[in-house]
């Protein structure tokens, strides 16, 4: 412990040898090197200037140093950087505080990056500064946007709502439903149906398997939006054992309507829609 004690003195004692200029060489290199970039503002000065950047700064935003000391960082903002986001920075930075948030800003050349910018301010002898680090993220932002659009993919490969005839859509229901599902299919059926103006759904449940209580009252939910909506809900692919157990929980005032087949429910919508034009 004593030897180590020591060894730390030493060190200590080592660094108060360095000069003034050789730290800030030092300090310089290691933020040159950092894949991080830098700048600080003095908003002392009118319109709060950059008064230093580092290399990687330079190297990310395609601008010259010359180009860069002097003005002010909004010229990295473009057509698309959101505003409600400037004026969260606006804010923070006329209340002296710290602020992170992600932009899209624009290099030299017009080019799009996804910068996460860390403002910090800081007091130096008196004197306020911001510290400002730029942190490219595109990358990591287009294999977030990758995976949400595989993820949205396989949700609708999972429910696929399909038109079968005029004003009549499907949609087949496979695997083991959970709630999360059923708010999904929810969600999905209803907007399908306003968009597409769908008169009558059919949700076909043949593959469809479930671990502990029948999923009829969350089909009744989806029957009770789409009567709200005007449209009709039918639940078909009832095997015996699921018609048992649908029995046994089917309130008797409920009107949800299920047939064996989607052949059967086609037959029953047909025979309505016709019997409903030979009275109108």
């Amino acid at each position: 412990m004593l030897r180590l004690l020591h060894e730390l003195k030493e060190e200590v004692d080592h660094l108060k040898e360095l000069t003034q200029e050789t730290q800030v060489t030092l300090l310089e290199a290691m933020l040159d090197g950092s894949k991080v970039g830098t700048i600080v503002t003095d908003p002392s000065q009118q319109d709060n200037p950059i008064i230093y950047t580092n290399r990687t700064f330079i190297e990310m935003t395609g601008y010259t140093q010359q180009e860069v000391i002097g003005k002010n960082c909004r010229f990295l903002q473009g057509p698309e950087t959101d505003k409600e986001d400037i004026e969260k920075m606006r804010k923070a930075i006329a209340a002296e505080e710290a602020i992170t948030l992600t932009l899209r800003n624009y290099r030299k050349d017009g080019s799009p990056f996804w910068n996460r910018l860390a403002i910090e301010p800081v007091q130096i002898e008196d004197k306020l500064y911001f510290i400002g680090t730029q942190t490219d993220i595109t990358l990591e932002r287009s294999q977030q946007q990758a995976i949400m659009a595989n993820e949205d993919e396989i949700e609708k490969l999972m429910l696929p709502i399909l038109s079968i005839q005029e004003n009549v859509a499907t949609v087949a229901l496979v695997g083991t439903m959970n709630l999360q599902r059923f708010e999904t299919l929810k969600v999905k059926i209803c907007e399908y149906v306003q968009e597409h103006r769908i008169e009558h759904a059919i949700i076909d449940i043949t593959g469809l398997s479930w671990n502990e209580k029948s999923p009829l009252y969350w089909f009744q939910q989806i029957y009770e939006a789409l009567r709200i909506m005007g449209s009709n809900l039918y639940v078909t692919g009832i095997s015996p054992a699921a018609a048992q157990q649908f029995a046994d929980d089917l309130d008797r005032n409920s009107q949800l309507i299920t047939f064996s087949t989607i052949e059967r429910a086609l037959s029953f919508i047909t025979q309505k829609t016709t019997g409903e034009n030979h009275f109108s």
